[in-house]
């Protein structure tokens, strides 16, 4: 995913989970769903009864470098994050570069560390305040350790991880080179239920190459997303279903 594409990928988390059943279906657009700030008790409404504007501004955008900042409006995250760690995973994840991209956007909000209705001049008040289970905040204690990686080079023609075939299973059953997955398909794989989408579509064009990040698992405008609409929608590029998601990279 470049810096342009990459817009389509931005936002802020669902504030409640309970309230994603009655919200709007899989690929109805980012007004009435679980990012639409307005529609949240104890939220500040926008002023104007903006959506986007909760992220994104036309003009005064907040500027950082040369950040992933697209238009942007709301608080940046100033916290440090803990990266996934275990002697299953072969992914170097540097903390300095893992939340290149939509992902440290998605941690304004997700590590509850700032008001989601912060946006502009408006100082909001409702904080995501769980990391338990079912809980949106989450990385409350500035910790990703328990969650999915992120932040790594995921091809291993890119110097990644992923060194599984596009289709099908691998020609050979032996452990994996050190660096190397054979059982993580390759970035020109397709997600499962969104054959419109490949993974490298999803990936964000970091310093170190193309990263793994927030956003290649979730669509925040809750436009590309396929969720099965009689389900929880978590705004997920492949269903839940069958763990389609999760199918998509791993071959098990």
């Amino acid at each position: 995913m470049n810096q342009k594409t990459v817009l389509s990928a931005l936002g802020i988390v669902a504030v409640s989970a309970s309230m994603a059943f009655a919200l709007t279906p899989p690929g109805d657009g980012v007004v009435g769903s679980i990012h639409d700030m307005n529609i949240y008790t104890g939220a500040t409404p926008d002023t104007q009864g903006r959506v986007c504007a909760f992220c994104h501004t036309p003009h005064h955008a907040l500027t950082e470098g040369s950040d992933y900042l697209p238009l942007w409006s709301h608080a940046l995250p100033t916290s440090s994050y803990t990266p996934y760690d275990t002697a299953t995973i072969d992914a170097t994840i540097d903390p300095s570069t893992m939340m290149e991209g939509p992902s440290k956007l998605c941690m304004s909000c997700h590590d509850g560390a700032i008001a989601v209705d912060t946006h502009y001049s408006t100082t909001g008040t409702k904080q995501l305040d769980s990391d338990e289970y079912g809980g949106a905040a989450i990385a409350k204690t500035g910790s990703l350790s328990n969650d999915h990686p992120i932040g790594f080079i995921f091809d291993q023609a890119d110097g990644g991880i992923a060194n599984g075939p596009i289709t099908g299973d691998p020609t050979t059953t032996a452990p994996s080179l050190a660096g190397q997955d054979n059982w993580i398909r390759q970035k020109d794989a397709t997600y499962i239920g969104n054959t419109q989408l490949k993974i490298k579509d999803r990936l964000y064009a970091g310093t170190q190459g193309p990263i793994m990040t927030c956003a290649t698992c979730h669509d925040v405008h809750n436009k590309k997303n396929v969720d099965d609409a009689s389900k929880t929608n978590y705004l997920l590029l492949s269903p839940n279903t069958n763990s389609n998601l999760c199918l998509t990279c791993h071959i098990k």
